[in-house]
């Protein structure tokens, strides 16, 4: 007799539904929870790496998180873009990944139960202090937006 057990492997992200903020001074130095996520592997010799990134290359340069204006410009090149940091959290082992340098974020995921990995986790995105220089009235005025890539991958 034999049997077989098929490998299993899910990620899934559930994103807060339109995430908004009022952009402010008052927003300064605050952390806000975007999104939550789960994992499950029922293999026990592959390792597995989140990787968060921006979406798109703003005058900051590449790799690096913020917020564009979009209103009426187009995303026009000479509006400031607004930087932020992302932190990724797991529940399941109390341990958590950020980039302080505002630039993309990589984290081992799978906390190992025996043959199977599991872990459950939040993403936060975090606006720079007053004291790391930022200043909303330097900002244009508008409507601005980010996009944030999420890759999971197997050693």
């Amino acid at each position: 007799m034999q049997g077989h057990i098929e490998l299993q492997e899910r990620f899934s992200l559930e994103v807060k539904p339109r995430v908004f903020f009022v952009l402010s001074q008052d927003m300064a130095g605050t952390t806000h929870e975007i999104a939550t996520y789960q994992f499950f592997s029922n293999s026990p010799e592959v390792a597995y790496q989140m990787r968060l990134s921006p979406g798109y290359v703003t005058q900051l340069g590449e790799g690096v998180f913020a917020f564009r204006n979009i209103s009426g410009t187009g995303g026009n090149s000479e509006t400031q873009p607004i930087p932020f940091k992302l932190s990724v959290v797991s529940q399941v082992h109390d341990s958590s990944s950020t980039n302080d340098a505002f630039r993309a974020v990589q984290k081992a995921i799978g906390l190992r139960d025996g043959s199977r990995s599991e872990e459950k986790g939040t993403i936060f995105v975090t606006f720079p202090s007053q004291s790391d220089g930022f200043n909303l009235q330097s900002f244009t005025f508008g409507t601005y937006e980010a996009s944030i890539a999420v890759e999971v991958s197997a050693d």
